[in-house]
C-alpha cells in the first residue's frame, strides 16, 4: 500500500475552480486588449494566482496508510475544532490586520498615498510583534519610498502624496 493515495476532492475542485476563473479572466482581458497598460497588474497577478493554485494541488493528495497525528483534539458537534488560547490571539491579529488594511484604503485620498502606506507598514509591523525602534523607523519608510516611486514609474496618472 505504500504507493496508494487518497484525493481530497473538495479542495481539489475548489482550487481547480479558482484556477479556471483566473485563466478565464486573463484570457478575457487579453482578448480585449494586449496593451501593457491593460495587462500591467492583471497579467502578473493572474499568473501568480495560477502558480499558487499549482502549488496547492499536491496538498490535495494524501498517502494512504500514514499514521494520523495522535495529539488531535476532539471535534465538537458541528465538526469544527474549538478555538485554543493561541487561536484567539491569532483571530485578533487577523482582525487588526484587516482593519489596518481598511484604514490604508480609506486614508489614501485623505492624507496621501505615501503617509498612509507608511502608517500601514508601521501598524502591520506592530501587530505582528516587531518592537525594535530602528526597524520600525527604517523599514516602513523604505517601503513607502519604494512603493510610491515604483507606482509613479509604472502608472501614467498622478497619485496624491503629501511628502514624496
Amino acid at each position: 500500500m505504500p504507493g496508494r493515495y487518497r484525493v481530497d476532492w473538495g479542495h481539489l475542485t475548489f482550487v481547480a475552480a479558482i484556477a479556471a476563473a483566473v485563466v478565464w479572466y486573463l484570457s478575457d482581458a487579453m482578448s480585449v486588449s494586449m496593451s501593457v497598460n491593460n495587462l500591467l497588474f492583471i497579467g502578473p497577478v493572474g499568473v501568480f494566482a495560477v502558480l499558487l493554485c499549482c502549488a496547492i494541488v499536491p496538498q490535495c493528495f494524501h498517502r494512504v496508510g500514514q499514521a494520523a497525528p495522535q495529539n488531535r483534539r476532539a471535534k465538537d458537534i458541528t465538526g469544527m475544532q474549538e478555538l485554543t488560547v493561541n487561536s484567539h490571539g491569532e483571530a485578533w491579529q487577523i482582525g487588526l490586520l484587516a482593519a489596518s488594511l481598511g484604514g490604508l484604503v480609506f486614508l489614501l485620498d485623505v492624507i496621501g498615498f505615501d503617509i498612509s502606506l507608511w502608517l500601514f507598514a508601521i501598524a502591520v509591523m506592530l501587530i505582528c510583534g516587531e518592537r525594535r525602534p530602528l526597524m520600525l523607523a527604517v523599514f516602513p519608510l523604505a517601503i513607502a519610498v519604494l512603493v510610491v516611486s515604483g507606482f509613479r514609474a509604472m502608472l501614467p496618472y498622478p497619485m496624491y502624496t503629501a511628502v514624496l
